[in-house]
């Protein structure tokens, strides 16, 4: 590591080119690429749209879209490794007919855009490290602040009542519209007990008195880094907090008015995964979508719409690689021997997914050339990932499995836009809504927790030393 404002030497790299054993080992890997057998394995794969097995369904009367966008600041300048999270999720409800009717003689009406969008939106600031509660140390000043944000965003739609993060939580882990009294801790956080369980309030570990908090049960605070970033538990809580958030709406329309949630689609930014400490939800999360397709089906409903877009990674950068060879308006599915051999590089022997999944990763080619890379769950329920049964057959690979599948990617091919390559409307809209700019944004947000942490406000940005706090 170099010293502040040590350089390294011009020729420093020379060494390394020369070098005969990186040369060497470069020359045994391998890297994703279109290879031959690629668009055979590719085509044998993709199926029309009009041909997906499923009923027709009447198109969606809205569309509610979630995205989410997180920061972590270093507050002071002298100190760096004094660090604070800030968290921003948005929720954008779109009203598809006003929405794409806005045009009045050629032109887009502003007025009824916004008239057929609305957003709710949940904010929040995260201690890193460096930064406690006083008494409390780092790791469980964490942990209280991140109940406090649970347990105080959330929504009034449903009633004058909050219906918070907190309580969204205890329904995924009881039943639809009856959420559990108690879930089942893996082990206290202080003394490592096991016999532990949590509630909707802070109770205290009958082993060794210390605090539990419902919020325990994501183990966030078990990759806290007292020392340095925190960015990965920031991005794994706005990604649950996305996704319970889109659970209050889903479930409390199943609920209350299982007419309007069957005339919905939800979409969350990214996968329907969770991911590292967070994973096990994913089993609790594909359990309680069957429960909203059994209260549907009781209801004389068709379920929501539920998918999960991706913007990057590896599964994007490969649909761009092989876009050529899948014909418009069609589906890919991507099965367990396509993804190790093509895009993974791994064992056929692990399941992918199987772990983090409660939705399956399919491509699809619009009509317009664009690739996107969606996950679905199965209907009426079911793992989206494991192993073939002794006969050889796979449901979880059949598209018979996912009979909202065809409904849904007629819908995205509907809400495409050129904003953005392969985007979404409403994930747009979203964004939108929830992101954090770099440039200004990190400055003003690096000022604000300079103000209240009462540090010497000396930023430097945009905005120079004139600070809105002073």
């Amino acid at each position: 590591m170099p010293s502040p404002n040590e350089r390294a030497s011009r020729l420093g790299h020379v060494s390394t080119v020369q070098n005969a054993m990186i040369e060497t080992a470069m020359t045994r890997w391998v890297t994703p690429a279109v290879e031959k057998g690629t668009p055979e394995a590719v085509s044998t794969r993709c199926v029309a749209v009009q041909d997906l097995p499923g009923p027709t369904r009447t198109p969606p009367a809205y569309v509610v879209a979630f995205d989410g966008s997180d920061q972590e600041i270093q507050a002071r300048a002298q100190y760096p490794s004094i660090r604070v999270g800030f968290i921003q999720i948005t929720g954008v409800f779109v009203n598809i007919n006003q929405f794409l009717n806005s045009r009045v003689d050629g032109l887009v009406d502003p007025r009824r855009l916004i008239a057929a969008r609305d957003a709710q939106t949940i904010q929040a600031a995260l201690p890193g490290s460096n930064v406690a509660i006083q008494g409390f140390s780092g790791v469980d000043s964490w942990r209280a602040e991140l109940y406090n944000m649970f347990s105080s965003q959330g929504t009034r739609d449903f009633s004058a009542d909050l219906f918070s993060l907190t309580e969204a939580l205890m329904h995924l882990y009881g039943r639809h519209g009856e959420p559990a009294k108690t879930i089942k801790l893996g082990r206290c956080p202080t003394c490592k007990d096991t016999t532990q369980t949590v509630q909707v309030k802070p109770t205290a570990c009958t082993a060794c008195a210390s605090a539990l908090y419902p919020t325990d049960v994501l183990r966030t605070h078990e990759e806290y880094n007292p020392d340095g970033s925190n960015d990965k538990i920031l991005t794994r809580t706005m990604n649950v907090a996305e996704r319970l958030l889109m659970l209050i709406y889903m479930g409390g329309l199943s609920r209350y008015k299982p007419q309007v949630a069957a005339s919905g689609m939800f979409i969350t930014d990214g996968p329907l995964a969770f991911h590292g400490p967070t994973a096990p939800l994913k089993r609790r999360m594909v359990g309680y979508w069957g429960e909203v397709c059994s209260a549907q089906e009781q209801a004389g409903c068709a379920p929501p719409l539920l998918v999960g877009v991706e913007k990057k990674g590896v599964f994007v950068d490969h649909a761009a690689s092989i876009a050529e060879f899948i014909p418009q308006r069609h589906v890919m599915m991507l099965d367990n021997i396509y993804i190790h051999d093509k895009i993974q590089r791994s064992s056929n022997n692990d399941i992918y997914g199987h772990d983090e999944f409660y939705g399956r990763r399919f491509l699809y080619k619009t009509s317009t050339d664009q690739m996107i890379v969606l996950t679905v769950p199965r209907v009426p329920a079911g793992q989206p990932y494991e192993a073939a049964q002794p006969d050889g057959t796979n449901p979880c690979e059949d598209f018979a499995s996912y009979p909202t599948l065809r409904s849904t990617v007629e819908q995205l091919d509907r809400l495409q836009t050129r904003l953005y390559p392969n985007a979404i409307i409403p994930v747009a809209l979203a964004h939108s809504e929830a992101s954090l700019p770099l440039g200004t944004g990190r400055s003003v947000l690096t000022l604000l927790a300079q103000h209240h942490l009462g540090l010497e406000q000396n930023t430097k940005g945009l905005l120079g030393q004139h600070s809105p706090f002073q």
